[in-house]
């Protein structure tokens, strides 16, 4: 099979979890005997890393269409971000010209924004499997969306069922697969002590790890309350974040905890290319979106490493913390809670080690990386096929 992937972004530094996952496919797709490339709206950190593994990639600028958000804006930024992407854009065209010298049998677009990547496949009577990893609120917007997933998408995975609910619900269930990402269960991880002094981080003490991006949704602010709530019972309890995501929203998470009494106990860090190497730093991961999350890949990584994980009970999540059984889920804006779940977890490491054990022990058995890439290469066979 010939397989071009499309991202709909490209970061520099910092990749999202969407960007590693496909990444991640084309790599194992081109270890299984597969011809694999990649169009990125722009230069791209892990660029280097798949054309050292065989992966062409091609750095074609166009706009995605930044309309996918859960949560209300207003009005003016909507019309906006709408008008952007409306704007003329050469990427349509370029990438259209750049797949009819590739002639793929399947183009594999990567997250709801790439519209323009599907129209241009779409335009060269090119299959496409479209994943999907965004959760819309019903209205006229997820309408709009569905209407192009409708006539773009030959195929369309979702990557969770609570992804997959939408997308059925505007008449599209004849379409749609839902398929998990998949992670590697390290064999071992540093220990704590190690992987703390190597990021400058204190070595006493319960660290709390908050590792997602400082999106807008992702509820820093009441981590840092929650924090700060479970500090009075806990006084030796430190959290660590990892800063990438916007930067104005990088700036509000440093001014809140500029402005908490207990700013000492709150560590800031940049950005680490292993993240294992991160979460042997912590004994508990929290995640606290206010907005549905579709699948955090940071929990599933979590999971993997053998950590509890805390997590508001929003989009995908509860498809992977079982309650009680690998981590805690408190709803989202529960501040108070979370942090007395924190305060529960830092009094026992005995109850640490249980659910952490039984994360990994999920991880292997619901996400493996074999399964993923399994009913991935499938489902993309079947849409070169038909």
């Amino acid at each position: 099979m010939k397989l071009a992937g499309i991202s709909h972004l490209a970061s520099t530094g910092a990749p999202t979890g969407a960007e590693k996952s496909l990444a991640f496919l084309v790599e194992a797709l081109a270890e299984r005997g597969h011809e694999t490339a990649v169009i990125a709206p722009g230069p791209w950190s892990l660029a280097d890393g798949l054309e050292g593994a065989g992966v062409e990639v091609a750095a074609i600028p166009s706009r995605a269409c930044w309309l996918v958000q859960w949560g209300p804006q207003p009005a003016p930024k909507q019309i906006l971000r709408y008008l952007r992407w409306r704007m003329p854009d050469t990427g349509t065209r370029r990438m259209m010209v750049w797949l009819d010298r590739y002639w793929p049998d399947v183009v594999y677009v990567n997250c709801l924004p790439q519209l323009k990547g599907a129209a241009a496949a779409r335009a060269l009577g090119l299959p496409v499997v479209w994943h999907v990893r965004e959760i819309l609120p019903p209205g006229r917007r997820r309408t709009w969306f569905a209407r192009r997933l409708a006539r773009d998408a030959s195929r369309i995975v979702a990557v969770s069922e609570a992804v997959a609910g939408w997308i059925r619900d505007e008449g599209l269930g004849d379409r749609v697969s839902v398929v998990h990402n998949g992670v590697d269960v390290p064999d071992r991880i540093d220990d704590s002590v190690t992987a703390r002094a190597g990021l400058g981080l204190p070595t006493e003490g319960l660290m709390v790890g908050f590792l997602g991006g400082m999106a807008v949704h992702k509820g820093v602010s009441d981590l840092v309350a929650a924090a700060e709530h479970a500090l009075r019972s806990i006084p030796d309890l430190h959290v660590v974040l990892a800063t990438y995501g916007p930067a104005a929203e990088i700036d509000a998470v440093r001014r809140r905890i500029a402005a908490s009494p207990k700013t000492d106990h709150f560590h800031l860090i940049p950005p680490v290319d292993d993240i294992f190497r991160l979460l042997a730093a912590v004994d508990v991961v929290a995640f606290s979106s206010i907005w549905p999350d579709s699948l955090p890949r940071v929990i599933m990584e979590a999971m993997a490493a053998a950590r509890p994980v805390i997590a508001t009970r929003t989009g995908g999540v509860p498809e992977m913390v079982v309650d009680g059984g690998t981590g805690f889920m408190v709803e989202p804006g529960a501040a108070e809670a979370l942090g007395d779940r924190i305060v529960e977890l830092a009094r026992s490491a005995e109850i640490r080690r249980r659910l952490g054990s039984a994360a990994a022990d999920r991880a292997r058995s619901q996400f493996s990386v074999s399964t993923h890439v399994d009913r991935l290469e499938r489902i993309l066979s079947e849409a070169a096929d038909g």
